[in-house]
């Protein structure tokens, strides 16, 4: 369903859909006059389909997407449980361009608990923790992470030299806790990346490792002690991808166990094992030995256009190479109409009727 020029006055729309609590389809509201969504504050389940009259779920390839919607405050998803894929999307849950927007540290907590959900520095309403974003939707670097961070709202990239003070840098990685996308060290002159308080990393970028280390002569130490929670891997099984960083040869053991622990571990260029000295409970049993990579089976290239960031990751070891432009989200694809509001043609009938 679309609804464009002839679209009803909210009250008739919210009216209509207040008893919603499941859909088959996708929900799709860009461009809207909307400023919360209420009216779906009801919604309990969605259930993914490119069936019947929705087109629009293969066109924006989401489940729920919501974007560039200027006005648009709040979302009041109170009610919302679960997200079911049952064809392939890219995302289960795509926040992008909503100035305006912010999400309460209870929806967050909800969202993260989906698969595929992805808001690159969105607003917390009444935070109780320091969430850092960043006006422009950059990367976080060695030089934009502000003290006391203790959520960063997009992925850490360190590419390149910079100048910056290693001491200061460190200061500020011990506060961080969460990171909302990947940890990307490529062809960097970092020489340790500790991060003694970090628990959770959740990977925005379905495409990425969540922990991508290449190409670091300098890199000596990486501290990952806490680390216990990785909700979402994305396309690849990799907690820790590292290569080609010939100072990187051990891991402490309070690391390794935690990474393994979460998920595989893959090493390239490193004779003996990086996690030789882990205890058995580190390993589960299914995992015999951390993943060994003979040649470079990600490329990474980052690259600065204007404001803007650009990772891609290509594959040479695997079948499927992986693509990501992780800030596509500045182009985002909608159809520029002057204002769509789309629900899938499960609940078509109740806002014609």
């Amino acid at each position: 369903m679309g609804l464009e020029s002839t679209m009803p006055p909210f009250e008739i729309v919210e009216y209509k859909l207040k008893n919603v609590t499941k859909v088959f389809g996708c929900i799709t509201i860009a461009n809207s006059g909307f400023t919360s969504l209420k009216l779906l504050a009801n919604l309990e389940s969605i259930t993914y389909s490119q069936t019947g009259n929705s087109s629009t779920c293969s066109s924006y390839g989401n489940i729920i997407t919501i974007a560039k919607n200027s006005l648009l405050r709040r979302l009041y998803f109170t009610s919302l449980k679960e997200i079911i894929v049952s064809k392939k999307s890219e995302y289960g849950i795509y926040l992008v361009d909503n100035p305006s927007l912010c999400l309460s540290e209870e929806e967050l907590e909800r969202f993260i608990l989906t698969e595929r959900f992805y808001a690159p520095h969105i607003r917390i309403c009444d935070p109780s923790r320091n969430y850092c974003r960043l006006d422009n939707f950059d990367f976080f670097d060695e030089t934009n992470i502000q003290p006391g961070c203790q959520v960063l709202t997009d992925s850490l990239v360190l590419n390149g030299t910079k100048e910056y003070n290693e001491t200061d840098f460190q200061m500020r990685l011990n506060d961080v806790e969460q990171i909302l996308g990947s940890i990307i060290v490529f062809e960097s002159d970092v020489v340790s990346l500790r991060f003694p308080n970090l628990w959770r990393i959740y990977n925005f970028q379905p495409d990425l490792p969540v922990i991508f280390l290449q190409d670091n002569p300098n890199l000596v130490e990486i501290e990952f002690s806490n680390l216990s929670s990785v909700p979402f891997f994305g396309k690849y099984p990799d907690v820790l991808y590292a290569f080609s960083n010939p100072l990187l040869t051990q891991l402490s053991p309070d690391t390794c166990e935690n990474l393994y622990k979460l998920g595989q571990i893959t090493i390239g260029d490193v004779t003996d094992s990086i996690c030789e000295n882990r205890t058995s409970s580190a390993l589960p049993s299914t995992q015999e030995q951390n993943h060994t990579a003979s040649s470079a089976e990600f490329f990474v290239n980052v690259t600065k256009n204007g404001s803007s960031n650009s990772t891609t990751l290509s594959s040479v070891g695997k079948g499927e190479p992986p693509f990501n432009d992780t800030k596509d989200n500045l182009i985002f694809r909608v159809f520029n109409p002057v204002y769509l509001f789309f629900v899938c043609y499960s609940i078509d009938s109740l806002v014609t009727s």
